[in-house]
């Protein structure tokens, strides 16, 4: 499982740069570059309910599924990089998010 750092800060499930959720989908299926990526999982904190309330524990390391196959960490829809780090500190929806980890093979 790879460090996860995320900066949409946005997001639910975000706790000081860490995941609550848990895991992760990473999309990007015909992806060149990482700003053709995006985290599918962000949810915006509208402020009416905490992922505290349904969510696990903040965590570095995460289970990443990613369906962008032109990447080079990529290996059965699962992403094997050492560190991923999710950007998108402005981000309103998952659109506005991307895997900054994202090489092209």
């Amino acid at each position: 499982m790879p460090f996860l750092s995320c900066s949409a800060v946005k997001c639910i499930y975000n706790d000081d740069h860490y995941c609550q959720k848990g895991d992760i989908l990473v999309e990007g299926n015909h992806a060149q570059e990482p700003s053709e990526t995006c985290c599918s999982s962000f949810r915006e904190d509208n402020g009416e309910m905490t992922a505290k309330n349904f969510a696990g524990e903040p965590s570095g390391k995460i289970l990443v599924d990613c369906t962008a196959c032109n990447c080079r960490y990529n290996r059965e829809e699962k992403c094997h990089a050492e560190k991923i780090a999710i950007a998108g500190s402005s981000a309103c929806q998952c659109r506005q998010t991307e895997c900054s980890t994202f090489d092209k093979e």
